[in-house]
């Protein structure tokens, strides 16, 4: 199916959408271009009667705050409550929004999420930091960590899959743009211990955890889980970090279900011509 893309770029960072109905945003890492990792999503999606809107936030600072209100700015001027789909950082921002705006948030389904910085992490933060250097024999030890935190041991094993992976090294796992790794490092950085905070989110949520993952953990996805009130938890048997690209089959029908539930009654305003926010009806 041809789908027409309409694209623009304003305050929030760059916008790309598909399809038209109830609006179903993307958030990620600056170094996660959204467009790449729904891709394996978006055509069921808007046959599904949706739009699905890309959004490769920007703001003044990388403060999270800062980054939070740009990308909650943005929501607020779609015409309509918008369901969210945020992936490890991103699922940070979609999760902040729906609190600061529940009224202009139908749901939001949080991949990969954390409410607070572990140990494992700040490690892992310290490694990147180093890898930024503009070294080429940092290369193996790039792909080394990028392998390591992105996908299951079972992947690992497959020598195949491994090869592939080391052709392709300087399309996923080469020296990292320096603005936007600066900026994604700042981000984490400051966004710690958030899991008292987010307990005050109003609207439905999906948590999803990645057994696997050694980027974020699922552990931490399950504090986010039983953080926030009623959250729908889900966690993938086998599935590493990059799951919603390496297992779109077992992470995107969940999502999929969830979406057509909470967003039901957007449906029929939108449908009916009502866009109004449920708070000021």
């Amino acid at each position: 199916m041809t789908m027409r893309i309409r694209e623009s770029t304003g305050d929030a960072g760059r916008v790309t959408s598909w399809g038209s109905g109830p609006e179903v945003v993307f958030l990620s890492n600056p170094l996660a271009d959204p467009r790449w990792w729904t891709e394996p999503v978006r055509s069921s999606l808007v046959a599904a009667g949706f739009t699905v809107t890309a959004l490769e936030h920007e703001a003044s600072s990388p403060d999270w705050r800062t980054v939070v209100d740009a990308v909650g700015t943005f929501v607020r001027g779609r015409g309509a409550p918008v369901s969210l789909v945020g992936w490890s950082l991103g699922a940070t921002i979609a999760q902040e929004v729906t609190l600061a705006l529940p009224e202009y948030v139908s749901c939001a389904a949080l991949l990969a999420p954390y409410g607070r910085q572990s140990e494992i992490d700040r490690v892992l933060q310290q490694c990147w930091q180093v890898l930024g250097e503009d070294s080429d024999a940092l290369d193996p030890v790039r792909l080394a960590l990028g392998l390591l935190t992105a996908f299951p041991a079972t992947k690992l094993a497959d020598d195949e899959f491994v090869a592939h992976m080391r052709r392709i090294q300087p399309q996923w796992s080469g020296r990292a743009h320096p603005t936007k790794r600066r900026l994604a490092a700042e981000y984490i950085a400051g966004y710690q211990d958030r899991l008292t905070a987010i307990s005050q989110i109003s609207r439905p949520c999906l948590v999803m955890g990645f057994e696997l993952d050694t980027d974020t953990f699922a552990a931490r996805a399950r504090e986010v889980a039983e953080a926030i009130p009623n959250a729908q938890y889900v966690e993938l048997a086998d599935t590493g970090h990059v799951a919603p690209v390496s297992h779109p089959d077992d992470v995107w029908p969940v999502v999929m279900d969830f979406l057509r539930r909470h967003s039901s009654a957007l449906s029929v305003r939108v449908l009916a011509g009502d866009s109004t926010p449920p708070e000021d009806r």
